[in-house]
């Protein structure tokens, strides 16, 4: 009788266990958006190789060309001016440009990050800078402050 009731016991645990692994096999499978593949254009439009869902192939996340394009462009009305021979530390993503006449021996330049980069020379002395930046870094224009001189930090729209 005793030996029974231990065999009794142990097949109840192993339908017991058997109904939860079932319970649990036939849980509701989350749909492809609610992970994160909304996307059922064309795979060209894509800048990366698209990750499919695994549910439903139609369904993909992916970085789209034209998002890229919208995020990179510059924001120009975000533009801020900066002033010679101070420090700005740019809080967003974007381009430093400047021009500014140089009296000789490369007296202007733009320095970011103690790095020193001189401009390409235009007539008269002018000198143009264009320098991607990101949050961060530190730029500083060695500028005279003459009325010619321009230097501007211009933001990138997806910021």
């Amino acid at each position: 009788m005793k030996n029974l009731s231990i065999f009794s016991l142990a097949l109840v645990s192993l339908i017991a266990g058997y109904t939860i692994e079932a319970k649990a096999q036939c849980a509701a499978q989350p749909s492809c958006s609610s992970l994160g593949y909304s996307y059922t254009g064309s795979t060209s439009d894509c800048v990366n190789t698209p990750m499919k869902c695994p549910f439903n192939t139609s369904y993909f996340n992916c970085t789209k060309k034209a998002d890229m394009f919208k995020n990179m462009s510059l924001n120009w009305t975000g533009k801020i001016t900066i002033k010679p021979k101070t420090y700005y530390y740019p809080s967003k993503y974007g381009y430093v440009f400047a021009t500014g006449i140089d009296t000789g021996n490369g007296a202007v330049h733009l320095k970011i990050n103690g790095i020193i980069f001189q401009g390409s020379g235009h007539s008269q002395g002018m000198q143009f800078y264009a320098v991607p930046v990101q949050p961060g870094d530190s730029v500083y224009a060695s500028f005279f402050s003459r009325s010619e001189d321009r230097i501007y930090f211009v933001p990138f729209r997806g910021n």
